[in-house]
């Protein structure tokens, strides 16, 4: 039986100005946390929420009724949907 490979933890240097290296220090002793752990899970945290808003869709309960008589009406000819879809595409693709 062969084991994954254990992934390399990778390095960040950083340079910050001193008040904010203090600021985040008197903040880790508050969360009871070495800097370096308080830096990890404090951008770890936060790179979880911008990918939730830029990857997730939430509806309300009207768009959600409407995304499902949507999805009831195949084969119906759509030109706003298909720009929408165009105009995503352009977006990811900068």
């Amino acid at each position: 039986m062969t084991l994954p490979a254990m992934e390399k933890d990778e390095r960040i240097d950083i340079r910050l100005p001193a008040s904010l290296k203090q600021q985040l220090g008197r903040a880790a002793m508050y969360a009871g946390m070495p800097l370096s752990a308080f830096l990890v899970s404090a951008a770890s945290d936060r790179a979880r929420q911008l990918i939730h808003q830029q990857e997730e869709i939430t509806l309300t309960p009207e768009d959600w009724a409407a995304f499902l008589r949507g999805l009831d009406e195949t084969g119906k000819d759509r030109p706003r949907l298909k720009e929408a879809a165009r105009g995503y595409a352009k977006h990811l693709n900068g």
